[in-house]
């Protein structure tokens, strides 16, 4: 595991997988455990395609599962479909 730019956290996993006009980003990072990462990981699984369209975010985002507490009122561990938030079951992790 190698230390990078987040925040000295150790990269776990970092897998890119192409299908052609569409992608998956997956990647995790073991954090100390903390009020913002109380399950000692921080994660982003993205599945997006080339070109935004009207089923997207401005990024060309379909989906995206994640725990960064960073986005307004969402909660830790969260999907994005388009720009809508939605809470996900956690239980496990």
């Amino acid at each position: 595991m190698a230390a990078d730019d987040e925040g000295g956290a150790e990269s776990i996993l970092r897998e890119r997988e192409n299908f052609g006009e569409t992608y998956t980003w997956a990647k995790a990072y073991a954090v100390p455990v903390s009020e913002r990462c109380p399950d000692g990981v921080r994660y982003s699984m993205n599945y997006w395609q080339d070109e935004p369209d009207e089923g997207t975010d401005d990024e060309g985002t379909i989906f995206r599962y994640d725990n960064y507490p960073d986005h307004l009122g969402a909660p830790l561990h969260h999907k994005r479909v388009g720009e809508a938030i939605e809470p996900v079951d956690s239980s496990g992790v």
